[in-house]
């Protein structure tokens, strides 16, 4: 195969996972729970390779490497307003027009729904002005309009109440009332991504004329297959992105499942090598920076980071790994101001994860605004099965995926039946005896190693290191 152009987007968006390619013959693939959305894109005849990461979560502090002499550093005192910002919540393709979807962003709990009378995906807070029942408990009715599920009330696309079933209709029209409608927040599709600013004053209704949602020109070009995916992650923003930012750590934490271009000397098994990273330009928006001989990296705060590295090519899965809930927990403890002292990073391949640290001790004072909606302490720690589990995390809401669940799993039940049904009938009949409990033997072998086949890629697949 020739050179292949890959650029990857990551969208942990304090909620949801794309891949996209780039061949003309190839296909390709944004709470205080995290969650993230990420795409590769591939494409022939090209040597470079792009990758893209979106993300927002929770942070931490500062770095201790000190930045190179060709770092430019925009900085009049200025504070990054993590409120106005565009935000990814969901893959479009994912989404079901249907229902109402219950999302939370940089800790707001909003509601995701279809308007089929405007013809677009409106955000609204989670709650029903009249007694705070979540809105995405509800349904759309069959006038379009978002039903609450506790009484009924209902609300059309611009928030404003248009029906009270226990309101008289022949007293007031309270459903009128400015404290009957819902908050409306700001949202686009964008590269087939539902975004959303997280201000609903009405002074920022049209802040898509004003300020849009980062674009990455290739994830428009038709040229471009897209497959798409969505995964929920139990980690903080800070700990994600820099995992995201770090092409260090692919040859050994994703060894024997991502492909890496092996180094000139191997000094190891995994072949991991000297990575030349410099950050180039660091401001309130973000920070450029070099990939060696692979290219450039552009981190547009908060959610893209957006790089040209050489072609990567791997077998079509990820793992995630119980490490970034351990990584958090750790700094925790130190406290988010003391990530220096906690972490030695000596080398230049550590640079875009120093000078993301850089920018968000800068601009971000070490860590996400909150407002008061996140008091920094951590859950437990769940077990691994539950950490690495992928129905939950991905499953339930990957349209593609759960059509595939549902459908193994009802084969695994006709070839129960089948099982069942080949020895009934031999017993009853006493003919071709031997073929029917030869059918019955293949069809219930064929049912458990189905059930393990789901469950190894469905539910939960273990990976040791130490083993592969």
């Amino acid at each position: 195969m020739v050179g292949v152009r890959t650029p990857y987007v990551c969208i942990p968006s304090l909620v949801s996972e794309t891949q996209f390619y780039k061949p003309k013959l190839m296909s390709f693939q944004f709470n205080p729970i995290h969650s993230s959305s990420f795409s590769r894109i591939h494409q022939k005849t090209s040597s470079k390779s792009k990758l893209f990461t979106t993300i927002s979560s929770s942070p931490s502090s500062v770095p201790t490497v000190t930045p190179e002499p060709e770092l430019e550093v925009d900085s009049q005192g200025e504070k990054f307003d993590w409120y106005a910002q565009w935000y990814p919540i969901m893959l479009v393709c994912d989404l079901d027009k249907r229902v109402p979807h219950a999302k939370r962003v940089m800790g707001l709990d909003i509601v995701l729904w279809w308007d089929r009378n405007e013809n677009t995906w409106k955000v609204f807070g989670d709650a029903c002005p009249h007694r705070l029942a979540p809105l995405s408990e509800g349904r759309i009715d069959q006038w379009g309009r978002l039903q609450c599920v506790y009484h009924g009330w209902c609300f059309n696309g611009s928030g404003d109440c248009k029906f009270i079933p226990q309101a008289s209709p022949d007293g007031p029209p309270v459903h009128t009332f400015k404290k009957a409608c819902v908050a409306v927040y700001p949202s686009t599709v964008h590269h087939d991504i539902v975004w959303f600013w997280p201000n609903s004053d009405p002074q920022y209704k049209d802040i898509i004329t004003k300020k849009q949602p980062p674009t990455i020109p290739e994830l428009d070009d038709p040229s471009f297959i897209k497959l798409t995916g969505c995964r929920d992650i139990p980690y903080g923003y800070e700990i994600l992105i820099e995992n995201l930012m770090d092409p260090a750590h692919v040859t050994y934490a994703h060894y024997g499942i991502i492909r890496t271009r092996p180094p000139k000397v191997k000094a190891d098994r995994e072949g991991g090598c000297p990575v030349e990273l410099s950050v180039k330009k660091l401001g309130i928006d973000g920070f450029l920076g070099d990939q060696d001989q692979y290219g450039t990296n552009k981190f547009i705060a908060p959610c893209v980071s957006y790089a040209y590295s050489s072609p990567v090519v791997d077998k079509g899965e990820g793992i995630v790994s119980s490490d970034g809930t351990e990584k958090e927990r750790k700094i925790m403890d130190i406290g988010l101001a003391n990530w220096q002292k906690a972490c030695f990073v000596p080398t230049k391949s550590d640079a875009f994860v120093v000078g993301f640290r850089r920018w968000l001790k800068k601009y971000a004072g070490g860590q996400v605004d909150w407002r008061g909606k996140y008091s920094g302490a951590l859950p437990p720690t769940p077990p691994r099965e539950e950490l690495m589990d992928r129905y939950w995390s991905h499953v339930v809401s990957c349209r593609s995926c759960s059509a595939a669940y549902n459908r193994f799993n009802a084969l695994e039940v006709v070839l129960q039946v089948a099982s069942l049904a080949s020895i009934g009938i031999a017993t009853a009949t006493k003919q071709n005896v031997k073929v029917m409990v030869a059918v019955a033997v293949l069809c219930f072998a064929g049912s458990k190693w189905l059930a393990h086949f789901i469950y190894k890629n469905f539910h939960y697949h273990d990976y040791k290191h130490a083993l592969h």
